[in-house]
């Protein structure tokens, strides 16, 4: 009786024991499954923060961009404004063109009746005629200069122009006139009042005759000022500011156009006829 006894207490035993063991098989389970979910939900979390972080930072770009642009604007348009206030009577070109992400910086000198302007294309703006300009290469110039008679302003416009030499249709109705000296080729033509001429150097192999055209096609687009004399001068063989010289006479003023780019010059000359 006692050994029956005995036996029933420790099979009683066992099967606890063996019901405790089945009850925490699907604990593990489910926290295994916990484990997993919690993780997925981490680096979901982190993917998300990180997509937004690449999208904000994306965005401040393209603002700070937008930003730059922006003020690039403002403060061409303050020089333009700036420019206009020390000379206040005079008509000034209203378009300088400039290499792509530069800002115009300009220095001032004379008086209404004798005025000049050097204009520069810098990484940053300065403030008007700053000082830190002397040691920068100006890429466009603009004078205005009073004379005593119209006379005296016509003969300061030195026309160049010269109908001799070969014959160069330049399209339009327009034929130019080509000629060498001096190891240069000079192609010449007029257009109402304007006389324009373009210099080459032949030891460079410069042809005058596609800039040529390329000008007479741009004028046919455009309108320069009314002159009582005007002349245009491209020299190929300068590459500073003083490569293209647009000059013109109007009564006793005489006004001057620079730019080291020939459609730059001739665009400066156009936006003062606007």
């Amino acid at each position: 009786m006692k050994k029956e006894l005995g036996l029933f207490v420790t099979l009683l035993t066992m099967g606890a024991f063996a019901g405790c063991n089945n009850q925490q098989e699907p604990e593990t389970s489910q926290a295994s499954s916990a484990e997993t979910t919690a993780t997925s939900m981490v680096e979901s979390t982190q993917t998300q923060a990180s997509s937004q972080s690449e999208t904000s930072q994306s965005s401040t770009s393209s603002s700070q961009a937008a930003s730059r642009d922006s003020s690039n604007t403002n403060s061409t348009a303050d020089i333009y404004a700036q420019i206009q206030a020390a000379f206040p009577d005079l008509v000034l070109p209203k378009d300088i063109p400039l290499a792509s992400g530069k800002v115009l910086n300009a220095a001032t000198a004379g008086s209404q009746s004798d005025a000049s302007i050097l204009y520069y294309g810098l990484d940053k703006q300065l403030p008007l005629n700053d000082k830190a300009l002397n040691e920068e290469t100006p890429i466009a110039a603009f004078q205005s200069k009073d004379y005593q008679s119209a006379d005296e302003a016509a003969a300061a416009v030195n026309v160049t122009a010269d109908d001799g030499g070969q014959a160069v249709d330049l399209g339009y109705g327009i034929t130019g006139h080509m000629q060498g000296a001096a190891g240069s080729s000079y192609l010449s033509w007029q257009e109402g009042n304007w006389s324009l001429t373009v210099r080459a150097v032949n030891q460079e192999e410069q042809d005058p005759v596609p800039v040529a055209k390329e000008v007479v096609a741009y004028l046919e687009e455009a309108m320069l000022p009314a002159p009582e004399v005007g002349q245009i001068t491209i020299d190929m063989g300068k590459n500073d500011h003083t490569a293209t010289t647009v000059v013109w006479q109007q009564e006793k003023t005489l006004r001057t156009v620079q730019h080291q780019d020939a459609r730059s010059a001739l665009k400066m000359a156009v936006s003062m006829n606007q």
